[in-house]
């Protein structure tokens, strides 16, 4: 016979938000565009049918595209589990490098004690589609998007040299 109060927020969004913002301030001195919520691509253009919206698109200087989603899931250490990951979510990335022509896609989970010291995890197809997964550490995000920037960086620097 107790009432009570509560305030509910839907945390993928707050999660989203959060990791978006931090990443444009963090990424702002380099000359990408990112673009939040990105409306470029329907899934089928005939009628046009399932809009596409990743998270963040990036789109570096020579026009190549990265592709980041963030997910509010907490994830297992047990790759034979696919380490909780859904299959929709797969779908849906591999979808995103199709539309997009790109190879680079980031699944951007919280970081949690269970997954914090894994190594670098990805997933390759045979046709050039790699997702690849970073645990957003929301206590030390400046660090966390740091470290990601970097990465993406390095990407970049790495396939200049090829």
């Amino acid at each position: 016979d107790t009432n009570s109060r509560a305030l509910l927020f839907p945390m993928e969004k707050v999660f989203e938000s959060y990791v978006a913002q931090n990443l444009k301030r963090i990424m702002s001195e380099l000359n990408w565009d990112i673009s939040l919520q990105d409306k470029g691509f329907y899934l089928f253009d005939e009628p046009r049918k399932f809009a596409l919206r990743p998270d963040i698109v990036i789109t570096r200087d020579d026009k190549s595209v990265i592709i980041l989603d963030t997910k509010w899931k907490s994830l297992i250490n047990n790759s034979k589990l696919n380490y909780g990951i859904s299959q929709a979510d797969m779908y849906q990335m591999y979808a995103y490098a199709k539309k997009y022509k790109t190879s680079e896609i980031w699944l951007l989970y919280p970081v949690n004690e269970e997954i914090k010291d894994l190594n670098e995890i990805n997933f390759k197809s045979d046709d050039n589609v790699i997702v690849n997964l970073f645990f957003v550490d929301g206590k030390n995000i400046n660090e966390s998007i740091t470290k990601l920037k970097n990465k993406l960086v390095n990407i970049e620097l790495y396939q200049d040299a090829i």
